[in-house]
């Protein structure tokens, strides 16, 4: 299956069909009533129940899936089935968004010291889940940046919640896999990394998500293909994930001595060549970015305007000028 979340006027769950159409789960569940065997349909309102109900629930939108397939064209299905609607990020306010390195791949090609904490663990950074956006939204380009770069990853969702989950039962922890852009501006970026502390600025203002969650059986977990454009033009190549971690390690490690809650976002990092920092090109306002996963599908997102600074009375960045040789490490 493949799940999203759409603008109704509120956010609502639907479920990508094979002709592309979306169907909106909680109307076809109501439509197809006693149809259908459904232990709770509340799970139905937003992406955050439906996942922290665990594989029950996913089974329950899967025998809604089902039975709808068979009677779409019945005239009080049609209701339930929309042609375009406009797609937010899948969980539109994760509770937690973090992002890990797991793969070499990327480090490796930036010269970054991380093989001693790779080899023993995945690292992440917390990412800002006030700042998520989803598929055609605009990029944010802040005023203090003049590097803005994309960022070409594999994430997963957080199904069930659970703490110091075995590795052996980790991906039942799992709602399904997205794509995730955690927009970088790299200027500020190398300079706050140079402090040991970070990032911050360099990555609160702007996580691209989507287009979908798709669950585990619609991709080649830990072996996921992928694909950046800009403008059309393909990017660093195509590209197969390969990790130092495997999906399950990371869930695991996660929740060791932590509590993992429905809905979590966890990147799995950068692919190799999958931003413009690596291979030395930079996107522009107005560029448009595609990230394509298969089994997930592209989410896609134009850049923005660089915004004006305001007035804010906050101490002057001096910018790329000084500091994009550090970015470009």
């Amino acid at each position: 299956m493949k799940i999203v979340t759409f603008d109704a006027g509120r956010p609502r769950v639907g479920l990508i069909l094979e002709d592309g159409r979306v169907l909106d789960l909680a109307a076809a569940a109501r439509i197809l009533g006693d149809g259908v065997e459904i232990t709770d349909p509340s799970i139905f309102d937003d992406t955050i129940a439906l996942f922290g109900a665990g594989r029950p629930g996913l089974d329950d939108a899967r025998r809604v899936l089902d039975r709808a397939a068979g009677v779409l064209d019945q005239e009080q299905m049609r209701v339930a089935v929309l042609d375009a609607p406009r797609l937010l990020a899948p969980v539109p306010r994760p509770p937690r968004v973090r992002d890990y390195l797991t793969s070499s791949q990327h480090g490796t090609n930036l010269k970054m010291p991380l093989q001693a904490a790779l080899e023993q663990m995945p690292v992440c950074y917390q990412g800002n889940h006030l700042a998520v956006v989803g598929p055609e939204a605009e990029i944010q380009w802040p005023a203090y940046t003049d590097q803005l770069d994309y960022e070409l990853e594999p994430a997963f969702v957080v199904g069930a919640p659970g703490r110091d989950i075995p590795v052996s039962e980790a991906l039942s922890h799992i709602a399904g896999v997205t794509l995730f852009n955690d927009v970088s501006a790299r200027d500020i970026q190398g300079l706050e990394m140079s402090s040991l502390v970070g990032p911050s600025k360099g990555k609160h203002f702007c996580n691209a998500i989507g287009p979908c969650v798709a669950t585990l059986d619609e991709v080649e977990v830990d072996a996921f293909e992928l694909e950046s454009r800009v403008n059309g033009e393909v990017w660093g190549g195509p590209k197969r994930w390969s990790a130092d971690h495997s999906v399950a390690e990371v869930l695991a490690f996660a929740s060791w001595q932590e509590d993992l809650a429905p809905g979590e976002v966890i990147a799995l990092g950068t692919v190799g060549q999958g931003c413009g920092l690596e291979i030395d090109r930079w996107i522009q306002p107005g560029d448009v970015v595609e990230l394509e996963m298969a089994g997930v599908g592209v989410l896609r997102n134009v850049v923005g305007q660089k915004q004006g600074r305001g007035d804010a009375g906050i101490p002057r960045f001096r910018g790329a000028d000084r500091f994009a040789p550090a970015a470009r490490r």
